[in-house]
Parts: C-alpha cells; structure tokens; sequence
C-alpha cells in the first residue's frame, strides 16, 4: 500500500505512513509537539511523528443584577465557593474586598 493511500495526516492517534497501523494511546508517547522518530511494531519501520494542538475557545455571559453589599445596580455580579468561604451576588469590587476577607481570617485560624 502506497503512502497515498493511507491516512495518517491529522488523525486522532499516530498511524504508520507505511502500513497504516493505528497507534492506539498515541497520548503515551511524550509531552511534546514533536515526538521525534517512531518505530512501527507492525512492519518495523521507522517514521517521524509530531502531536497537533489546537485551542479553542468559549465564552459565556456575566450575570448582571444589584450588588447585595454596595446596592450597585446593573453591574456584574458573581459567587464565589471555596474551601475557605463563599459569598454569592457581590459585584467584583464587593467580591474582591470579601475575598480578602475570606483568606484573612483563614489564616489567622490556622495560626
């Protein structure tokens, strides 16, 4: 089978160009985009493999409202869940200031 015939260019897992033996766990083989050469279990030939990333991205809306703390209104409001406290419908600046809040008085109850 000719290289045509095969394909191994943006595939999901690595593919030999020569035989066409799919690489299942291609994530195995190193952390880099260029994962140098790679001999084939299947007809014992040697290629040249290299990983493609692709990002993407997403977006989503900020919830608007009034802030419970300063009474803002139509700002954005967020909530906020952590293991050292939480707070719910503060804009950022309220939401910022009880952060603060938040890991001060964690610290001083582990001191």
């Amino acid at each position: 089978m000719e290289c045509k015939d095969i394909n191994h260019e943006c595939t999901d897992e690595i593919v030999c160009p020569f035989c066409g033996q799919e690489f299942t766990d291609s994530w195995e083989y190193g952390d880099d985009e260029a994962l140098g050469l790679i001999e084939c279990d299947e007809c014992g030939k040697s290629f040249y493999a290299s990983r493609e990333v692709s990002i993407t991205y997403s977006t989503r809306k900020a919830n608007y409202g009034t802030c419970k703390n300063c009474k803002d209104e139509n700002v954005v409001i967020e909530s906020y869940h952590s293991s050292i406290g939480r707070y719910s419908g503060l804009c950022v600046k309220c939401g910022r200031a009880e952060k603060q809040r938040l890991r001060k008085k964690y610290i001083d109850s582990i001191r």
